[in-house]
């Protein structure tokens, strides 16, 4: 941890939080190192209706843990908890997060990813009040610019396992145009004809696909290479999964802030109300032109009106 060399924020409860969630992240990481598969599905589900793993509910609890120690956050809500969890009485912040964000795609070897949103706490428990600050794993934002780590690494060196925070990319300026495309939920462009026409686009034009089944490790992707798109948007048949306030709302806010686009169908993911904290979301975020190309799709379809 000590080898990341970003200021987090000039506020010192703000600081705490962050390091805290440094040290969640450590312990995730021992997690994921004994647990590799996933580990067994628990006899519990969470309220989206998704079956708990032991490695998505005890990284939960490692989150809650090292939060509640600072003594600055007052509310936990998460994917595997939907609801507000009291950890301090007067703290200053509220943490919305996704403990493991591709778990289902963990016994495959491939990337996944923690997402936590930190909001300035109010009495309305976020209801209609809109983000100030956001952390993730894979992403610091700071005022002063972006930054890519790569996530917890041990030293080889030593029979000790040591964990540090190393950088992988700073100053992420995400280009315009970007021929990367990760399209979720195709099973639905069957029947979901504008999203079918922009997919057939990214094909017949000549752009990579780079899709894993993961929205934290897709997105972190988008980052490093400064291009490209990730989307999921579906129909009644079968509607987005994503969660607002722990996936779409806080890379979104990434995305914007590194200059790319997000749009949820109707307007920027970021403009949408909160209307509950189990609220779902379509989602495109990435290179701005690429967004501006999907709208366009989207308008001529009769499906956005300006």
């Amino acid at each position: 941890m000590h080898s990341l060399h970003v200021k987090l924020s000039d506020e010192p409860e703000l600081s705490a939080v962050c390091s805290a969630l440094l040290l969640a992240f450590i312990e995730n990481s021992r997690v994921l190192r004994y647990c590799s598969g996933g580990g067994d599905y628990t006899n519990t589900q969470n309220d989206f209706g998704d079956h708990q793993l032991e490695m998505d509910v005890q990284c939960e609890l490692n989150v809650n843990t090292e939060l509640k120690k600072t003594g600055f956050v007052s509310h936990t809500a998460s994917e595997e908890t939907p609801e507000m969890k009291l950890l301090s009485e007067g703290g200053k912040y509220i943490v919305t997060f996704d403990p493991l964000d591709g778990s289902s795609i963990i016994g495959t070897n491939f990337a996944v990813g923690t997402i936590v949103a930190i909001w300035k706490s109010d009495e309305k428990l976020l209801m209609e009040k809109r983000v100030e600050t956001w952390f993730l794993l894979v992403v610091v934002y700071t005022e002063a610019e972006q930054t890519l780590c790569s996530g917890m690494r041990r030293n080889r060196r030593s029979r000790n396992t040591h964990y540090l925070m190393a950088i992988s990319k700073d100053n992420i300026k995400i280009k315009p145009k970007g021929k990367l495309f990760s399209p979720g939920n195709t099973r639905c462009i069957a029947d979901h004809i504008p999203y079918r026409e922009v997919v057939d686009y990214w094909i017949h034009n000549g752009y990579t696909l780079r899709y894993s089944g993961g929205m934290a490790p897709d997105i972190c992707q988008i980052f490093l290479k400064e291009v490209g798109v990730f989307s999921c948007f579906g129909d009644a048949k079968y509607p987005s999964k994503l969660r607002y306030l722990y996936e779409c709302a806080p890379l979104s806010f990434l995305t914007e802030k590194a200059d790319g686009k997000s749009f949820n169908g109707t307007h920027s993911v970021l403009d949408t109300e909160i209307t509950g904290y189990q609220q779902k979301s379509e989602i495109i975020v990435g290179s701005a032109d690429e967004i501006e190309f999907f709208k366009s799709v989207w308008k001529k379809h009769g499906l956005l009106k300006e």
